[in-house]
């Protein structure tokens, strides 16, 4: 009785239910779920003794089983891009409806100086002061130092786009996406160290309880940025954990860069809680070649979310 409820909220995905409330939103903490059912078994078999024994072997199969499942993302893959050749360096960090502090935010991004920034969220205000700090303080319009800034602002609601690319890079092409509800950017970048590399900054809408058809269409759309041949990142706040099957079901020709290096499990939502205690539902992919080399979780003052900083080889 106690095994059932507890297997069918660890394996919604499996059972083809896991689109719909409240499962599309519990899916997501399955690494917690799983860890907590192997604890209360334990306790179960320690503190309840002969009786509620069937009971703590029960629940702790189940959770033992989600822990298979996940675990494998804390150990990343052998076929990483190698540590030599050209590369490019993404980083992403939803600003939360523009909350994010802007010098906090500019800190990150000329310490680390990543070649493609991609900002869910970032308007107004907060995208004035970015640029402040990464374009006109960085070497100006004819300089090839600093940052080109691109955007794209949503129709009805707070949910924009902003991008900033490496003026090294040289000048971009930059397409505004609106298949979705929330506008994307897709960044062709010529010549990257002799490649052609295509980044697509992306925000799938949430799965809001009761009504996630929207969200289901928005990930599904994921998949046309994940097949062919073509050199592609795509990054973002893409409001799905590699737990979602819908998630996993769009991003098949994809491979997730923290899950890649061993970071799969670091939670970048909500910022407010131990990583270990939060999801993952900011990504960066790679397709058509790239792979992850190194991926970093950094914590931005002001959001909601953590944000990921990832290391990409060209191949």
């Amino acid at each position: 009785m106690l095994a059932v409820p507890a297997a069918v909220v660890t394996f919604s995905d499996l059972l083809g239910i896991d689109h719909r409330t409240p499962f599309v939103q519990s899916i997501a903490f399955r690494p917690q779920l799983a860890a907590g059912l192997v604890a209360l078994a334990v306790l179960a078999a320690l503190a309840g003794g002969r009786a509620l024994r069937p009971a703590a072997v029960a629940l702790g199969l189940v959770g033992a089983l989600g822990l298979a499942m996940v675990l494998p993302r804390a150990v990343g893959s052998s076929e990483t891009g190698a540590t030599g050749g050209p590369e490019l360096t993404v980083f992403t960090a939803s600003a939360y409806l523009s909350r994010a502090d802007p010098e906090a935010l500019a800190e990150i991004v000329l310490s680390r100086t990543p070649d493609v920034v991609v900002l869910p969220e970032a308007r107004g205000t907060l995208r004035d002061r970015l640029q402040q700090a990464l374009v006109d303080e960085s070497g100006g319009e004819g300089g090839t130092s600093g940052y080109r800034v691109y955007a794209a602002d949503a129709r009805s609601d707070d949910s924009p786009m902003t991008v900033f690319v490496r003026r090294e890079l040289g000048r971009p092409t930059v397409t505004p996406d609106r298949e979705t509800e929330f506008p994307s950017l897709v960044v062709d970048l010529r010549d990257v160290d002799g490649r052609d590399v295509r980044v697509v900054a992306t925000h799938p809408q949430s799965p809001k309880p009761g009504d996630t058809n929207a969200w289901a269409r928005d990930i599904a759309a994921l998949a046309r940025w994940c097949t062919g041949d073509r050199p592609t990142v795509v990054a973002g706040d893409l409001n799905a954990t590699l737990d979602h099957a819908e998630f996993r079901t769009a991003t098949a020709g994809c491979t997730d860069a923290a899950e890649d290096v061993g970071e799969g499990l670091t939670g970048t939502w909500p910022a407010a809680v131990p990583r270990l205690l939060g999801v993952q539902i900011d990504h960066v992919l790679t397709s058509g070649g790239p792979r992850a080399r190194e991926v970093e979780v950094v914590d931005v003052e002001g959001s909601d979310h953590r944000g990921v900083l990832a290391r990409v080889g060209l191949g």
